[in-house]
């Protein structure tokens, strides 16, 4: 069902509260075609999250010359904050839940051909903004810091909720006939890697990797990487089973077109790691990991399976080993790029908003004061 229609910019923007799945993938597939998209904007991972959670959505996308060149997937859902803000929310591809949306999308967007990446975009928030659609706040959660700036300087009533460091490793800086990833590195992180090799390889033999070759091996690595996931992270997305119905899915799908790795390090018989990893073109995302810690400290298990996956990418001829979002240590010693990917929210005019900003303001006067009274 078409709930609205119009002209901005040049762009012809349609809000839809039905679709086709068919239509949608054909539609989404055109766009897709030929760009260097994010893994979490290809058509395998939006389609893995329709299907798997079925979502009720609201569709805004964007014609130019009778062409679609952009659409987002929004979701409503209601947020209750700060025990007096009630908040009807439109999140874009996510669900306003925790359980389901710890599947955690970064480089989220519209997906948009590029040349028209921003003024559609615009055009379509700008749209929402002036319809009926019954929302007070929209969510535009993990996308570029430079995608949102220019919707900052276009949208009223937008600001910046959340930020968040994101990190990668350029492989195409590194140059020569065998080119090797190790010396690139900082002699300190060199010597911890190279150490911890000669350590593993002492205790349990030799270190290798392999790769899952199928659906089977691929599920088997999954799951076994969940188990080390749980025993490091309290909050685990292996303990949420909506996350990990959600990956079974995508494994299934994805595994046979060579778009998603699992790999396994290991020293002889011990396991070191299992690594899980999306791929589009010549970028490789690394998505989650599972670690067997040792008692030993010596031992660097993460900075080990990065460095071994890392170099295997490289000589496969990808361009970008990409960490992506979240600060740790290793992704400082081991990246060379970073950047920002932010969480956006665009508010109607409200006075409880006005109010909670307020509120938010004293609080953090207030908790300066207090610090600087106990330095």
């Amino acid at each position: 069902m078409v709930t609205g229609s119009s002209l901005i910019n040049g762009f012809e923007i349609e809000i839809s509260h039905s679709y086709d799945m068919e239509d949608l993938q054909q539609q989404w597939l055109l766009i897709q075609e030929g760009q260097s998209l994010p893994f979490f904007l290809t058509w395998s991972w939006v389609s893995c999250w329709l299907e798997t959670y079925t979502p009720d959505l609201v569709i805004i996308s964007a014609r130019y010359e009778n062409k679609v060149v952009a659409i987002g997937l929004f979701t409503c859902s209601t947020q209750t904050r700060n025990g007096f803000v009630r908040s009807h929310q439109y999140r874009l591809h996510q669900m306003g839940d925790f359980l389901l949306d710890q599947i955690w999308m970064e480089y989220n967007d519209f997906i948009c051909i590029d040349q028209h990446r921003v003024s559609a975009v615009n055009a379509c928030l700008l749209a929402l903004q002036q319809s009926d659609e019954k929302w007070d706040e929209i969510i535009l959660s993990m996308i570029s810091s430079s995608r949102a700036d220019s919707i900052l300087n276009a949208i009223t009533g937008s600001h910046i909720l959340l930020t968040n460091s994101c990190y990668a490793k350029n492989l195409d800086s590194i140059e020569g006939d065998n080119p090797q990833y190790l010396a690139t590195l900082n002699a300190n992180t060199r010597y911890q890697i190279g150490r911890s090799i000669r350590l593993y390889e002492q205790l349990h033999g030799e270190i290798k990797h392999q790769l899952a070759q199928d659906v089977d091996e691929a599920l088997a690595l999954f799951h076994e990487a969940g188990k080390y996931h749980m025993l490091r992270w309290q909050d685990s997305g292996f303990k949420n089973r909506q996350f990990t119905l959600f990956h079974e899915n995508l494994i299934k799908n994805s595994i046979e077109s060579d778009s998603i790795n699992l790999m396994k390090i290991t020293s002889g018989d011990t396991t070191i790691a299992i690594l899980y990893f999306h791929l589009v073109g010549r970028d490789v995302y690394f998505y989650l990991q599972g670690i067997n810690y040792e008692s030993n400290q010596k031992l660097k298990p993460g900075l080990v399976a990065h460095a071994m996956a890392t170099q295997y990418y490289l000589d496969k001829g990808m361009r970008k080993y990409d960490y992506m979002g979240g600060y740790s240590q290793y992704k400082c010693q081991l990246s060379n790029q970073v950047e920002d990917l932010v969480t956006l929210c665009i508010q109607k005019p409200s006075l409880l908003f006005r109010l909670e900003s307020v509120a938010r303001k004293i609080k953090y006067f207030l908790c300066k004061l207090i610090g600087r009274g106990t330095s």
